[in-house]
């Protein structure tokens, strides 16, 4: 190791000489200045908290995947259970499946479980990320009782050939290789992404779990994950634009035991094996006044895992051979007319189906099922009144032959000056049962009734900005109710069934800061985060041992905070990323202890780099250490996580 940083210092000194040299035609290339610009919020953004993350993080991370890119840069928790390996999120002290992750339209989430595994969405094919807290979500046509995680792939209409290309390696064999190429002109336009990831993942760490445990290297948790992704756009005339985007990707990893595992290493050995497609189609026509959309995409999964012990005389038996299908087809119509400066009104139509194929071959017994669903949806949003915005939404969805619960919303914001806005909003929201939840044999309740959602938001955001500084910041407040909970609980049968649970009070508040700074040759920019939530089981008890009402609910830290910062000087750049998560509980008593919480940790990574540009030419040379402190963590119980670790990465652009 101490090789491979000798080597990035001297290629990064011998960039600085060059750049020193003059080694650039002054007329190659024009670099702006950047400007900030502060643009009115689109009326249907009205008392919504909305978050655009920074383009800057995402282009530095784009090697990575939307768990770590959230993880490190906003209030969204990250449930992750390793590098590589199963990584959910959660808003605002809700569940996994009340976070929807769509891609240009296109829900990501499975519809047999109802959520989405964050490791499997590499950064590469997204240009923007989208965070909709809460009931923003329902402008988006999404029913998401914590909120919405929105990607989406752009272009930019210009003339030429783009090429980008980026190589990593990393410790414990890990490697990343991503091709961008981009194409056109003013009326087509071609976007290609192809992408390898590949590492042993084989960290070493101390085992405490377990008496007298030693030094282990981590075995069966390697990954790797190739995929390709395809964009067309055609501009048709100044109105009219349509666009047809194609993803597909094919996965492979391990599935690593407990550190409490005794059994030894030829027992409870895992894979998991995904492939996914999905695309979208989308036609768009803006006039002066209106803008009109139709939308159709889909979304097909199919996913084994296998399970298999070493039994003497015998080899390798299978213990568990499951195989999963699903598609999920989006359909969608929507009209947007503006009454004026001040009013716009909107609707949409919107049906999709679903169909679950589960089936696991030693015991033969799954199921094969299809559900319908479908909606319309009108909002009408007004500034009529000086200052003031006000919005309501409402919606009336429904399922196979089922009404749900009919959902109003209402939002408004008030300008104190203009930069600085008081925003609030009432909703009501739901969730559907995910099919596993209806249907998973064993334990399948077909009888669960939708959850159902009360939440408000209050805030206030504020811009403070002169010629070389920007100041963003929001801080708000946070209240749901949510009532028919699904648990998923043990029973005598020897499996788990889920059951509606009377109610959950979640609480909190988020506080978000973003800040630019340009003097003479110095750039800084810093994003920073803090998260206070509170979610407890308020029902009734389930028995008399139930000690779970009134308790933090598992897994949600009450106290969360990240900071990402860069400071840039004469094309050299330095960063720092720092995470921290308090104390939290593997079960529904909320009982601090070695088997039942995790301790609260600290996380620090740092990166130095150099940019170089020539001609139509960018380079980009980093070195990245992450756990610079060598922390020894959890992020899951039994689930340890890798120590200090480096990562070096060359990107080349050409345009």
């Amino acid at each position: 190791m101490n090789k491979i940083i000798s080597i990035i210092l001297f290629l990064l000194l011998v960039l600085n000489h060059l750049y020193s040299q003059d080694f650039f035609p002054p007329d190659s290339v024009n670099i702006l200045k950047e400007v900030p610009i502060h643009a009115k919020r689109k009326l249907d953004l009205t008392g919504s908290k909305v978050i655009k993350l920074d383009s800057l993080v995402i282009e530095q991370k784009s090697k990575e995947n939307l768990s770590e890119l959230l993880s490190e840069n906003s209030t969204v928790f990250i449930k992750s259970h390793g590098k590589g390996s199963l990584a959910t999120a959660s808003f605002r002290g809700t569940n996994a499946s009340h976070t929807k992750v769509s891609w240009n339209n296109v829900n990501l989430n499975s519809p047999a479980m109802g959520t989405v595994d964050l490791s499997q969405i590499p950064l590469i094919i997204t240009d923007d990320v989208t965070i909709y807290h809460g009931a923003a979500s329902l402008n988006r046509n999404n029913n998401a009782l914590g909120g919405l995680i929105e990607l989406n792939t752009k272009t930019d209409w210009k003339k030429g050939i783009r090429l980008k290309l980026i190589s990593a390696a990393g410790s414990f064999s890990t490697f990343d290789e991503l091709l961008e190429i981009k194409a056109g002109n003013k009326k087509i336009q071609s976007a290609s992404k192809i992408y390898y990831n590949y590492s042993k993942n084989d960290f070493s760490f101390y085992n405490n779990d377990i008496t007298d445990g030693n030094k282990e290297k981590r075995k069966n948790a390697d990954y790797s994950k190739k995929g390709f992704e395809q964009e067309l756009f055609f501009r048709i005339n100044s109105s009219n634009i349509i666009s047809v985007k194609g993803w597909i990707q094919d996965s492979d990893r391990g599935v690593p035991g407990l550190t409490t595992n005794e059994s030894g290493l030829n027992n409870n050995i895992n894979r998991e094996k995904y492939h996914m497609l999905v695309y979208s189609a989308e036609y768009l026509n803006i006039q002066e006044k209106s803008r009109f959309e139709l939308h159709h995409g889909g979304n097909y999964h199919n996913s084994d895992y296998l399970s298999k012990n070493f039994i003497n005389g015998v080899g390798y038996l299978k213990v568990i051979d499951s195989e999963g299908k699903s598609f999920s087809a989006y359909n969608s119509a929507s009209y947007k007319y503006n009454l004026g400066k001040q009013t716009e009104i909107s609707a949409r139509l919107n049906f999709n189906v679903y169909d679950v194929n589960s089936f696991e071959k030693i015991r033969a017994e799954g199921y094969d099922t299809t559900r319908y669903e479908g909606g319309l949806t009108i909002s009408l949003y007004t500034s009529i009144i000086k200052k003031l915005r006000l919005g309501i939404l409402v919606k009336q969805d429904f399922y196979n032959k089922k009404l749900t619960p009919f959902v109003p919303s209402f939002f408004s914001e008030y300008y104190i000056t203009q930069h600085l806005i008081l925003k609030a909003s009432v909703a009501r929201n739901y969730n559907l049962p995910g099919l596993n939840d209806l249907y998973y044999v064993p334990g399948g309740n077909p009888d669960l009734l939708p959850e159902k959602g009360f939440s408000t938001d209050g805030g206030i955001q504020s811009v403070i900005s002169g010629k070389k500084y920007n100041l963003r910041s929001e801080i708000s407040i946070n209240y749901s109710n949510i009532k028919d909970w699904i648990l998923w609980r043990p029973t005598a049968m020897g499996y788990w069934t889920p059951d509606n649970i009377e109610k959950v009070i979640a609480y909190g508040t988020d506080i978000n800061f973003n800040l630019n700074i340009n003097f003479a040759k110095i750039r800084l920019n810093a994003v920073a985060n803090y998260s206070y939530t509170r979610s407890k089981n308020m029902s009734e008890k389930f028995g008399e041992n139930d000690n779970s009402i009134g308790k933090q609910l598992p897994y949600i830290p009450v106290h969360s905070a990240n900071l990402f910062s860069q400071i840039e000087f004469r094309k050299f750049f330095f960063s720092y990323q720092w995470n921290y998560y308090s104390e939290r509980y593997t079960t529904s008593a909320a009982e601090p202890g070695l088997l039942t919480s995790i301790y609260p940790y600290f996380m620090n990574n740092i990166g130095i780099g150099k940019e170089l540009i020539y001609k139509d030419y960018f380079f980009r040379l980093s070195f990245n250490i992450y756990n610079l402190f060598n922390e020894s963590y959890r992020s899951v119980l039994w689930q340890p996580m890798p120590g200090i670790n480096y990562s070096v990465q060359l990107t080349i652009k050409f345009r």
